[in-house]
């Protein structure tokens, strides 16, 4: 096998890694959004539903970084001389900055739960600092939205060089 040939299976590796991170991370926030938390919160509660979801959402931003590491090392490996480079860069980067403001609102939140009494100290303060976690979140699944859609919209591995730059 050819240099250029292990570089194209390898770069083919880092985007299949990539995208089954990507659908893990962006998949469990979907369905644990649209499905868990409005079930949850029917049978048990709006403030114990909170407390489940307070201890999910550590895994849901493990998976986040995880997946955007990947996807750096997808746009470092091949991704960087696509027509969208500059895009999809940017858009990793809104990603990356949300995931980061995810990871610091938790301790942020946390000051303001009781998980022994399972409460809350300070609704209102709980709800400015949620709503904040809550339009991140979804600005970063938007975000990841249109990530997938410039990946999906005609750049393949080892065709990167071939295509115009617009």
């Amino acid at each position: 096998m050819t240099m250029a040939g292990m570089a194209s299976r390898v770069q083919v590796m880092a985007r299949f890694l990539s995208l089954c991170a990507f659908a893990f991370w962006q998949g469990g926030f979907v369905f644990y959004s649209g499905v868990v938390v409005p079930i949850g919160s029917d049978e048990l509660g709006d403030t114990v539903q909170g407390f489940i979801t307070r201890r999910v959402t550590h895994g849901l931003n493990l998976g986040g970084v995880c997946c955007l590491g990947l996807m750096l090392l997808d746009w470092c490996m091949s991704l960087r001389n696509c027509r969208f480079s500059f895009v999809l860069l940017g858009l990793w980067v809104v990603m990356g900055v949300g995931q980061a403001v995810l990871i610091a609102a938790h301790p942020w939140m946390d000051q303001l739960l009781d998980p022994e009494t399972i409460s809350i100290l300070d609704r209102k303060a709980f709800r400015l600092r949620h709503q904040i976690y809550l339009w991140t979140s979804t600005v970063m699944w938007a975000t990841s939205l249109v990530w997938v859609w410039y990946l999906a919209s005609g750049t393949t591995v080892g065709q990167e060089k071939e295509m115009p730059r617009t």
